[in-house]
């Protein structure tokens, strides 16, 4: 067996000052997952850069986003995000990021890990969407996008205000692991 783990923050929140340079994804939180024995990779889904610069600024993503609009979205390697997030909170934030294990067979972790690097790899586009009351069949967010590999989710609309507490109630904070590799050289 093979663990899987869901890894997120809420948000510094869109309003603060102190944080108002930060990368919108720091400031609304994230969701992001990785793969035992490359726990120095966090993946994460959200919008394409391309289609975020189609729609405006921030300010106009955020209220596309809010009408429950979709936009195409990838998956990316956030780990810096999730650094980040991990620094804030030594600031203050309320960005603590957690983390929860899944354990899947080694078969599952094996193909759950390469239908992963291969969505990443050729940026396969899916809908972004921030949740709604309803899950919608054809659209994620970061946080309800694992159920696209079958892993279960510790809360099905993807609100981040119910969602990272359950994260943490079901795991333990996360913290950067040493990194072996210069992550600064790619």
């Amino acid at each position: 067996m093979k663990q899987i783990y869901l890894i997120g923050f809420r948000g510094t929140g869109l309003r603060l000052g102190q944080f108002k340079n930060e990368p919108l994804l720091i400031r609304v939180g994230h969701v992001g997952f990785y793969f035992e024995g490359d726990e120095n990779r966090v993946f994460g889904f959200h919008p394409t850069v391309e289609a975020a610069q189609a729609i405006g600024d921030e300010s106009a993503i955020i209220d596309w986003l809010k009408k429950l609009n979709p936009i195409p979205g990838t998956i990316h390697d956030d780990t810096d995000l999730f650094r980040r997030a991990d620094e804030l909170t030594e600031m203050g934030a309320r960005t603590q990021v957690w983390e929860m294990p899944i354990e899947v067979t080694d078969d599952d972790f094996e193909r759950k890990r390469d239908l992963t690097l291969l969505w990443y790899t050729q940026q396969k586009v899916f809908l972004y969407s921030f949740p709604s009351e309803e899950l919608i069949a054809d659209r994620d967010n970061c946080a309800t996008f694992p159920r696209r590999l079958g892993l279960r989710l510790p809360e099905e609309t993807g609100q981040l205000i119910a969602y990272v507490p359950k994260l943490a109630q079901h795991g333990t904070r996360w913290r950067p692991k040493e990194d072996n590799d210069d992550r600064s050289s790619e």
